[in-house]
This record gives C-alpha cells, sequence and structure tokens, in this order.
C-alpha cells in the first residue's frame, strides 16, 4: 500500500531539505515590502509542511490526469492568504508563507498551476502579497482579491467552473472567519480542500451557547454555530471530536468530496488544531489522503517534529548544526 511504502528521506534529509525551501524563499520575500509581514509560533512551520506535501500530490496528478489529457486549468486559491511572509514570534526567522509555498513547490515538481487566486482583507497585507508574488518568475496568471472572503467565494467559484481543477486552502487564524457561506462555495468546486479547524475553539462556542448569563450572545452563538453545521445536532456532541465529526460528515455529505483525513498540529502555548484535508472524486482518492496524513504525522512526530523550536534554531545558526543535533 501506498501508506506502506519505505519513506526516500531520512527525518534529518527531510527537515533539512523543507527548511532550506523555506528559509530562503523567505529571504527572498521578506525584502520585498518589509514592513507587512505575519507573525506566527514555530510550529505554523509544521501546518505550511503538512500544504506543501499536498501540492507535491497533487499538481503532478492534476496536470498528468486533467490538464495533459483535457486541457484542464489547474489552480491554487488561498482564501485567507495574509502577507506572503511568516515571521516567527520566538526568534524572527522569516518563513514563505502559505500561498508563495504553494506556488514554489509547484514548480519545483514542474508542475506550476495555472491559476493562483489569494484572498486577503487587508490592503496592506494583500499589497505586499501581490508584490512577493509577482515577484517569483512563474507562468501562473495571480489574482489578488483584497475584500472579505465571505463577500467573494462565490465569485471564485464561478471562475472555477469552466474545465478547472483546485487546491484550495481555508487558513483562518481562529473559528471567527469561517461560516458555511463563505466556505461552501469553495468546497463544492472540483478538486481538494485543506481546511484548518479549531475544534477546541468550537467547544467552546458550544458551552458559550448553552450558557444562560448572557441571552443575546448565547443565541447569536447558537445561531451561528447551526449555520456552521446545518443542524442543531450540535446541540448532542458530548466532545469536540463529535463536533469535528460533525462538520466533517456535513462536507461529505453536501460538497461532492470522497476521502479525507486530519492530523494534529501541535501549538506552542500547548493543545493543537486540525488540518482537514478533503478529496474530490478521483481514483486512489482514499489511499492518496491517507498517504498524506501518515507521512505527514510521522514527520511532525519524529524528533525533529516534536521539537521544531530547536530545529529552527539549528538552522538559523543559533545552535549546533543539523547533523550534530538529536
Amino acid at each position: 500500500m501506498l501508506a506502506k511504502r519505505k519513506l526516500q528521506k531520512s527525518d534529518d534529509e527531510f527537515f533539512e531539505e523543507r527548511l532550506r525551501f523555506f528559509f530562503e524563499n523567505g529571504a527572498k520575500l521578506k525584502d520585498i515590502c518589509p514592513e507587512c509581514i505575519d507573525q506566527y509560533n514555530d510550529h505554523s512551520l509544521l501546518k505550511l509542511i503538512s500544504i506543501a506535501y499536498w501540492v507535491g500530490i497533487f499538481s503532478p496528478i492534476a496536470h498528468r490526469q486533467l490538464r495533459d489529457k483535457y486541457n484542464y486549468r489547474i489552480a491554487y486559491v488561498d482564501s485567507m492568504a495574509g502577507s506572503g511572509i511568516t515571521s516567527t514570534k520566538r526568534a524572527g526567522d522569516y518563513l514563505c508563507g502559505s500561498c508563495p509555498c504553494a506556488v514554489l513547490r509547484a514548480q519545483e515538481k514542474n508542475c506550476p498551476f495555472d491559476l493562483v487566486i489569494a484572498v486577503e482583507i487587508d490592503k496592506d497585507k494583500a499589497d505586499a502579497l501581490e508584490n512577493r508574488l509577482n515577484s517569483i518568475r512563474s507562468s501562473s496568471i495571480v489574482k489578488i482579491i483584497k475584500k472579505d472572503i465571505l463577500e467573494v467565494s462565490q465569485e471564485i467559484a464561478n471562475e472555477l467552473k469552466n474545465r478547472t481543477v483546485s487546491f484550495i486552502v481555508i487558513d483562518p487564524q481562529a473559528l471567527k472567519g469561517m461560516t458555511w457561506a463563505a466556505i461552501e462555495p469553495l468546497i463544492k468546486c472540483k478538486g481538494d480542500v485543506m481546511i484548518t479547524w479549531f475544534e477546541h475553539e468550537a467547544w467552546r462556542l458550544k458551552r458559550a451557547a448553552e450558557s444562560s448569563k448572557e441571552y443575546q450572545a448565547s443565541e447569536a452563538n447558537k445561531k451561528r454555530l447551526t449555520e456552521l453545521f446545518g443542524t442543531e445536532l450540535w446541540k448532542n456532541c458530548k466532545s469536540p471530536g463529535e463536533l469535528t465529526d460533525l462538520f466533517i460528515q456535513r462536507i461529505l455529505k453536501e460538497c461532492n468530496k470522497t476521502a479525507f483525513e486530519k492530523i494534529k498540529i501541535p501549538k506552542s502555548s500547548g493543545g493543537y488544531y486540525l488540518m482537514i484535508l478533503f478529496a474530490g472524486k478521483f481514483p486512489n482518492a482514499h489511499k492518496l489522503v491517507n498517504e498524506w496524513k501518515n507521512r505527514v504525522e510521522r514527520r511532525i512526530n519524529s524528533t525533529h517534529g516534536r521539537d521544531i523550536s530547536a530545529l529552527l534554531d539549528v538552522k538559523a545558526g543559533r545552535t549546533a548544526t543539523l547533523k550534530d543535533w538529536l
């Protein structure tokens, strides 16, 4: 089976290669609009790796099976794209963000995206991202949309209807920007979707909705949960995981997806969030998403992945060389 094939690279080789990718491209892009940079924790690198890993699977298959045979366009959509550069809060390391990461990874595989659509509501970040993406030598058509995703999700979905297969990343910083109205048109598009999901935040929202202390806030939370899950069955959920299952089942039922897997990304402050990958209707979808899960989880749970901050210190030259670090 695909998931049981021997890994081609050791953890040392894999992380050395991936960190070189994120550091070198981050160094090039940070000098463009240097005043505009996002800040995240060290563990955000693991999220970026999970996105890049699927691009490395998705783009060659989409080219081979749909672009070369049937003249499909291959699109990447980043629905909450940011500035394109991340500076780690702890040590100030610069890493290329999710949108440049996806574009550059597809180019590494010699299977570039034909169309890149990035949505960012903050004008300064959107301008910086546009300048950074335009600095990358690429055959991709780049469209930057400087609006809230809720305003433009249907417009984007309409753009992707005409012989286009897409990989869409929905990566909110929290559940604040996560509504069904905003994400449903994108999830229904032909192709694959990866969603950052905060199940413990959803659980806290459920508990707040059940609170009788603040009636108006409680009612607003109830409406929000019912809109997101499409049912009031969230009231019957007994754990954060059950809420996640309810969310997943709605997508599988209503959005033409055939397979999914989820992985946990640890947070520097403790706890975790989930990256959930949904695959569209294509041969071996279950095997391929399972391969993504198993291989990325193995990297995350390796010695390097469990102490990503130490690995970043090595790459930045703050501690011993990568080969000396265990």
